[in-house]
């Protein structure tokens, strides 16, 4: 038994975690005593312009760091505000504790908080100093468990520094492997198979899993195509690699060559909304017993994804017939379709640009819109989460949130924010936090004064253009006035030259470069067909 406030008993449980910083906008209530208590532990905390930024900042650093994430809001507007973030981490596997104020003692401010975040966590519940450690820990613990995700916890201002009772407990052991037979009815299909192909999702970026991947990849003598997630769990390089995988058209060649499909890891959510149309059989291999969204598998082996492959492997059942030529061609093909050409600045030529000038490896994190799809083409990873986006929930105003947590986990790798302008706009105050950490996050803003993947659509609807483009906007001159360091990059000015500048600069900095968003409907075409 303890006697320690409740507002102790979470730090402690932190630091037991491995949580090294939170984040948040307190508004009073618990999180002061909360904040003071991860003070005294060592534990900082990070001062958010909005709550959404708090909560994509705390995701992102748990799946940086495999420990959970923590974010804290006020009752009300700012458990509300928390929400994307939220979403993001339910529908993207990362580990996240949200911590709100209340619920309101009165009228003001008062809603059911547990019940607005029941759709979009694992767990609601309320923190109380009765067994309080205990809760804690169960919290902090549910984060992880597979599959990871969301917890949200209410915490009222009296309950935080009351003495808190209970107990840590004993951690819960692993789940189990997948039984032999289903693993003997998988080598089967394995050894049937003349053409397999590995694909890579979200859960297979932590720990051994990328090594098992490999090991997968190379005894199966096969191609490997990783989703947005996980890009970088084998490095882009790595002549196994076939490259990017959503589902989308682009892809058709690699998917319709293969007789078997292994899904190592990969979450559904990972996919475009599209018919699943090809006739390969499927064995999925994954963490724990979800809905299937798309894929219908012949073969579901759930369970730690590592052992699964451990398994696998002692059956030495593969007996492929790819070869290096093959799986070239597949990587140029895909490669091939999304590639653009203009006289002036396009997404292409600008991420070309950051890779070009990097002084050694970098942390990309990608807004959604038009530009993902060149930026995640050619981003080179050699690691897990060399590349970061929101892909199931595909929000924007995440990009700049995701490079600032990159920045304050690992500071010796540049961040580098490719957004595009309206995404941008969802979150600029946070280029101050930026700056206040002296966080080393380089922005780069695609400025062309639309939503371009919302105007693509439009076009190809054959609907007037409204709704879709706004005023333009000086980034550039924003940027300065928060004392961060920018630089306007027009259509016929050096890109690489301005990013190698940005490099050398070391803290904050912007790049506002004018491109030409007239290639996107192409471009989107070719790939998704």
């Amino acid at each position: 038994m303890t006697q320690t406030t409740l507002a102790m008993a979470l730090a402690q449980g932190f630091q037991r975690h491995g949580v090294k910083r939170i984040f948040g906008v307190p508004g009073g209530g618990s999180a002061l005593p909360i904040i003071d208590a991860s003070k005294e532990l060592g534990i900082e905390f990070i001062l958010a312009r909005s709550e959404s930024a708090a909560a994509i900042m705390a995701a992102v650093t748990g799946e940086l760091s495999g420990t959970p994430g923590v974010a804290l809001a006020c009752a009300g507007p700012g458990a509300a505000s928390l929400t994307n973030g939220a979403a993001y981490a339910k529908l993207e596997q990362a580990p996240l504790l949200l911590l709100t104020d209340g619920p309101a003692s009165t009228l003001h401010q008062r809603y059911d908080q547990n019940a607005l975040y029941a759709p979009i966590t694992k767990h609601q519940g309320r923190l109380t100093p009765e067994y309080g450690v205990t809760d804690v820990e169960e919290a902090l613990s549910l984060t992880c468990r597979a599959p990871m995700g969301p917890v949200q916890m209410n915490i009222n201002a009296a309950g935080a520094v009351a003495p808190a009772t209970g107990n840590i407990g004993v951690p819960r052991g692993d789940d189990p492997p997948p039984s032999d037979e289903t693993i003997a009815a998988a080598a089967a299909l394995i050894e049937k198979s003349r053409r397999p192909l590995l694909l890579v999702g979200l859960e297979a970026r932590y720990g051994a899993a990328p090594d098992w991947a490999l090991r997968l990849a190379e005894a199966l003598n096969c191609p490997v195509m990783a989703t947005y997630k996980a890009k970088g769990v084998l490095p882009d390089r790595h002549p196994r690699m076939a490259g990017m995988f959503t589902g989308a058209a682009s892809e058709f060649q690699a998917i319709d060559a293969a007789d078997l499909i292994l899904t190592f890891g990969v979450d559904p959510v990972e996919f475009i909304a599209a018919p699943w149309l090809h006739d390969a059989p499927i064995v999925e291999i994954r963490t724990a017993d979800l809905p299937r969204m798309l894929l219908q598998p012949a073969l579901r082996l759930i369970g730690p994804i590592c052992a699964t492959a451990e398994a696998l492997l002692a059956n030495d059942a593969g007996n492929s017939d790819w070869t290096s030529e093959a799986i070239e061609g597949l990587t140029k093909t895909i490669t091939d379709r999304v590639a653009v050409s203009s006289n002036s600045h396009t997404a292409h030529s600008v991420t070309r640009a950051i890779v070009e000038a990097a002084p050694g490896r970098i942390r990309a994190s990608v807004d959604a819109g038009a530009h993902m799809i060149s930026a995640m083409s050619l981003i080179d990873s050699d690691l897990p989460f060399g590349a970061l986006k929101s892909n199931g929930l595909s929000t924007m105003g995440y990009a700049l949130p995701a490079a600032i947590a990159s920045a304050l986990h690992d500071p010796e790798i540049p961040a580098v924010a490719i957004t595009g302008d309206g995404g941008l706009m969802m979150c600029l105050a946070e280029l101050t936090t930026a700056a206040e950490h002296g966080c080393g996050v380089i922005t780069v803003v695609l400025n062309d004064s639309a939503l371009s993947l919302i105007d693509v659509k439009q076009q190809v609807q054959k609907l007037d253009r409204a709704g879709v483009t706004f005023a333009p906007v000086d980034f550039a001159a924003i940027a300065q006035a928060m004392d961060i360091a920018a630089w306007k990059v027009g259509p016929g000015d050096d890109m690489t030259e301005a990013m190698r500048s940005a490099y050398a600069h070391g803290g904050p900095a912007l790049i506002d470069v004018t491109i030409d968003a007239s290639v996107y409907k192409e471009q989107v075409a070719a790939l998704r067909g």
